[in-house]
């Protein structure tokens, strides 16, 4: 109950309203009407949409006659207020209208994600009703097929070419987990793995770089191979395991992996079709 002991607290101290009967007459109010405050009725559908606003704990108070009591009278104050503040010409102070131009552009700007939201969540679905980017059993099965394995690796992550060169040099003998290990907490500048030695989900091909996922697949265990240049930096890699999965365990996996590669030869012929130019790839 402490939730919602201030909200209470304001209720009852508000609850000095008047309880003069309506004026309008009551053949003329709107169905489910609860109150009237200035000939503006309060129905149960704005004292339901309110009260949804309300934490849970809260709306089990309304479920009692105090609280809906309470509540609605509530809900009288604020449309009292509301009227007192346009009384006293709060609508045209200029801080209110600085508020309410900077809310507006907020509501606007949310309004705008949502419809690009729909837009691209609504194109996806079509995608996938047309076949474009659907996934078929058999195209599964036929990927697991090649690629009936994942991959364990550890890196080493630079953004310096040099240091990247440098490193390699001095770790191209490294044979054992833990001294690679030690490199990647000494020197990966990758924050997600250099405390676990610079180790990676396991991956199946597709599902992670293809600068690194090529050499992986041809490296044996236990060789430290680089450096391989990606959009991340620079990698020293050390193959830790290599070991076959189930179907079941890969299936969903694999079918992310070809949807996705669909949908980035969607979005190449998207870039063809709308022409895209990087200015400038340094975000600040």
């Amino acid at each position: 109950m402490k939730k919602f002991l201030p909200l209470l607290i304001i209720i009852c101290a508000l609850c000095a309203c008047d309880k003069r009967p309506p004026q309008t007459p009551k053949d003329q109010l709107p169905a489910g009407t609860l109150a009237v405050v200035a000939g503006m009725p309060i129905t149960q559908a704005d004292f339901d949409a309110a009260a949804a606003n309300m934490d849970a704990e809260f709306q089990n108070f309304l479920k009692t006659p105090a609280g809906k009591d309470n509540f609605l009278r509530f809900l009288i104050n604020e449309r009292m207020l509301v009227l007192a503040s346009q009384a006293n010409n709060i609508e045209e102070s200029a801080q209110y209208k600085e508020e309410m131009e900077r809310f507006q552009k907020e509501q606007e700007e949310a309004l705008k994600a949502k419809q690009d939201y729909l837009l691209r969540t609504m194109l996806i679905e079509k995608l996938q009703k047309d076949g474009v980017i659907a996934v078929s059993e058999d195209e599964i099965k036929a990927y697991y097929r090649k690629h009936p394995y994942q991959i364990t690796l550890a890196h080493v992550l630079v953004g310096d070419p040099q240091k990247a060169a440098a490193l390699m040099k001095e770790m191209a003998n490294v044979r054992t987990r833990d001294r690679f290990a030690l490199y990647a907490r000494q020197h990966s500048i990758d924050a997600f793995t250099n405390r676990k030695g610079g180790v990676l989900e396991p991956f199946i091909p597709g599902e992670y770089l293809p600068e690194i996922e090529v050499p992986a697949a041809n490296t044996p265990v236990g060789q430290t191979q680089g450096f391989f240049k990606t959009a991340l930096g620079f990698h020293i890699i050390m193959k830790l395991k290599e070991e076959s999965i189930p179907l079941t365990a890969a299936s969903g996996r694999i079918k992310e992996i070809l949807e996705k590669q669909k949908m980035d030869a969607y979005l190449n012929k998207l870039k063809e079709r709308y022409g895209v130019e990087v200015i400038n790839n340094e975000v600040q």
